[in-house]
């Protein structure tokens, strides 16, 4: 990590290699402004690329959501708020509604049955119908105890709350003019690249969990990592999932040079390709595996345990 210099360092970036995400959340917003003002004056052939082009980049939007809500870009309270307002425009959802399922129950009880995003709760013997179920299912799991996690916060009157309402306030009301002003653009260029990218970044929960054991058992073992050079690179290192379990309070700039030293894990959890290794596991030949890349066979799903314990800490450098 470098500290950042420039005239961004006037806006309070802590780090220089968070210029980068800055950029990336800039061409999401520039490529659907522009998709936006020509969709009518492109060919068929044309706007599918376009809308291919703003699903991607909301869906990296979604890995910056990821990254930010463990590590600030700034050292501005204000600075943060805004830029989880920009990132909620990206993404297609409040920022800080990500916070009590994935950095309260995933990250402090991963693979257990306080986990409210653990892969075991899906048992269908069909694994791509584990994959394409995996997001909806979790997403109507978490719902109810999110929910109850935010009317907590609004009780107790912690800024977690107040940030929630401005992003919800800014996603709904974006969400309510661009659908008056033109539904099917509304349709075609901000709900599906928004769904896509909510869709898998759920969905990655299961490539990076499915068939390892618990880092309370395995502090080694627990997570699958893709190690390719381009997810890397446009993710800002969300493949390298092992590590950032192990210490989720530091800048992804740091993740590579401490994932090498992982010499007690399995080789088998360090897969080159991401999408070959969906292929293999959930297409062709189709096979559940576990860390060891044997067969799985999942335990019994089991029933939910309660994760909240009325902490106000976010489990991040916060």
């Amino acid at each position: 990590m470098q500290p950042c210099t420039g005239v961004l360092s006037w806006l309070s970036l802590r780090y220089e290699e968070d210029k980068r995400v800055l950029l990336w959340v800039l061409i999401y917003h520039i490529l659907t402004c522009f998709t936006w003002s020509y969709w009518y004056a492109t060919s068929w052939t044309v706007g599918m690329l376009l809308l291919g082009a703003c699903s991607l980049w909301s869906f990296l939007g979604a890995t910056i959501t990821h990254n930010s809500i463990h590590v600030p870009l700034f050292s501005s309270a204000t600075m943060n708020s805004l830029f989880q307002i920009a990132l909620t425009l990206t993404y297609g959802w409040p920022v800080s509604a990500l916070v009590p399922g994935h950095n309260l129950s995933h990250h402090k009880y991963t693979n257990t049955q306080r986990d409210a995003m653990r892969p075991q709760r899906m048992q269908y013997s069909w694994n791509f119908l584990n994959y394409l179920l995996f997001p909806v299912i979790t997403a109507i799991n978490i719902a109810g105890s999110d929910k109850a996690y935010m009317e907590e916060q609004a009780r107790l009157g912690r800024p977690i709350w107040s940030q929630y309402i401005v992003e919800a306030v800014a996603f709904w009301g974006v969400q309510v003019i661009l659908l008056l002003s033109d539904w099917r653009r509304w349709l075609w260029i901000i709900v599906l690249p928004q769904l896509y990218a909510k869709y898998q970044i759920i969905a990655m929960n299961i490539l990076q969990h499915d068939g390892c054991p618990d880092p309370f058992t395995d502090s080694q073992n627990h997570s699958r990592n893709f190690t390719g050079t381009i997810i890397n690179y446009l993710t800002f290192n969300n493949g390298l999932h092992t590590t950032h379990h192990n210490n989720p309070g530091w800048h992804w700039s740091r993740l590579p040079a401490e994932h090498s030293k992982l010499v007690k894990m399995h080789p088998n959890l360090n897969q080159d390709n991401i999408l070959l290794y969906f292929f293999k596991a959930h297409i062709y030949p189709g096979h559940r595996l576990d860390y060891k890349g044997e067969k799985f066979i999942p335990p019994p799903a089991g029933d939910d345990v309660p994760w909240y314990d009325g902490t106000s800490e976010t489990y991040s450098s916060m």
